[in-house]
């Protein structure tokens, strides 16, 4: 059993944009509360990767940042959905605090869930394949 502590903190301390590790979610979490804390660790450290400021919010620019180190090239709309998403009353308005981000992770409903956790790389290519998928849905906010 120690040996997978250790795995489990050593793999927290390794998630990065730059390295492009992403912690990996149960596909039965859908809520904050059912996260174990080495996931909510790994999703705080994922926050900070975005929060280049350290202001405990990311911005549109934080997420393009992010996304760009990712891979991902994002429009503008992209990023202002992104945010319109996950952006809860305690946060800055225009931006998303860790609550925000990692409820739109958990949810994997999300746009940024979308970028990071599947290839899309824009929301044009998302709505296309869901339309395709649903005959006519639309990834909404």
């Amino acid at each position: 059993m120690g040996c997978c502590t250790s795995q489990y903190s050593r793999l927290s301390e390794e998630i990065s944009l730059a390295d492009r590790i992403l912690p990996q979610i149960p596909s039965t979490t859908s809520k904050i509360r059912d996260l174990t804390a080495s996931e909510k660790n790994q999703l705080q450290r994922l926050f900070e990767d975005f929060d280049r400021d350290n202001k405990g919010h990311i911005t549109l620019e934080d997420f393009r940042v992010g996304l760009l180190t990712y891979g991902k090239s994002p429009s503008k709309r992209s990023l202002e959905r992104i945010i319109k998403q996950a952006h809860l009353s305690s946060a800055p308005k225009d931006a998303v605090d860790s609550k925000g981000f990692m409820l739109a992770i958990c949810s994997r409903r999300s746009l940024i869930w979308e970028f990071l956790y599947t290839e899309f790389d824009t929301i044009e290519e998302l709505e296309k394949e869901s339309m395709k998928k649903n005959k006519g849905w639309r990834f909404g906010v």
